[in-house]
């Protein structure tokens, strides 16, 4: 679960230093048709990156949901359940229901929605995480989970991880091609960053790293 932990925390990083960017709100007046402002090579980039960020953030709700519900099913028909394994199983269902219910939509409410549901599993894998690993609710959460898919989840999450920064690659690869070489000096910090960001070999590490690429949007 560790793995999930990073990668959730992870992501919901880079929706919040995504969202926070002036360049977001002035593309969501554009694509609403209230503004006619037209984008650089720079911007462009960080409006595609952010798009690709919600949805893989919208990936790991779906897959995550599916778990969590599964879980709880083999949960509740456990006999005689303590008041302990009761709440969780009530706070997985909430969060669980809450994250398979969400639809992302192009606006400011569905990207804070989507901060606070993956907030919300965020919080709840930590809290599993903390509990003592011989504790008998800990071992039964792990086999409800583990049973419902959530080792494979972690598997299929690296891997969209790979294929978000493959993907991100090609794309910065691409923008690199439209600068000028005074262009090209202008925009050093980022692609410093770049350079940087394609070094890095630790999974952690780099996700974090990720996240600066949109600190040096504006």
């Amino acid at each position: 679960m560790k793995k999930l932990i990073i990668v959730f925390a992870g992501v919901v990083l880079l929706v919040q230093l995504a969202h926070s960017l002036p360049l977001v709100k002035r593309a969501a007046f554009a694509r609403n048709g209230d503004s006619t402002e037209e984008f650089d090579g720079k911007q462009q980039l960080g409006i595609y990156v952010l798009g690709e960020v919600a949805k893989f953030a919208k990936f790991c709700l779906d897959k995550g949901s599916v778990v969590v519900n599964n879980a709880v099913k083999d949960l509740k028909a456990i006999p005689d359940n303590d008041e302990l394994l009761l709440a969780n199983i009530t706070r997985m269902s909430k969060i669980g229901k809450e994250a398979a219910d969400f639809e992302l939509q192009d606006d400011e409410e569905s990207v804070l929605k989507l901060l606070t549901l993956m907030g919300n599993f965020t919080d709840m894998m930590a809290d599993y995480e903390r509990m003592p690993e011989n504790s008998k609710l800990r071992q039964t959460l792990q086999i409800a989970l583990e049973n419902n898919g959530s080792v494979k989840l972690e598997n299929e999450m690296e891997d969209k991880i790979v294929a978000l920064f493959k993907d991100f690659d090609i794309a910065f690869n691409e923008y690199l091609k439209t600068l000028s070489p005074i262009e090209r000096l202008r925009q050093l910090k980022l692609i410093v960053w770049y350079e940087d960001f394609k070094t890095e070999s630790q999974e952690e590490k780099k996700l974090e790293k990720f996240g600066q690429f949109f600190t040096l949007l504006d």
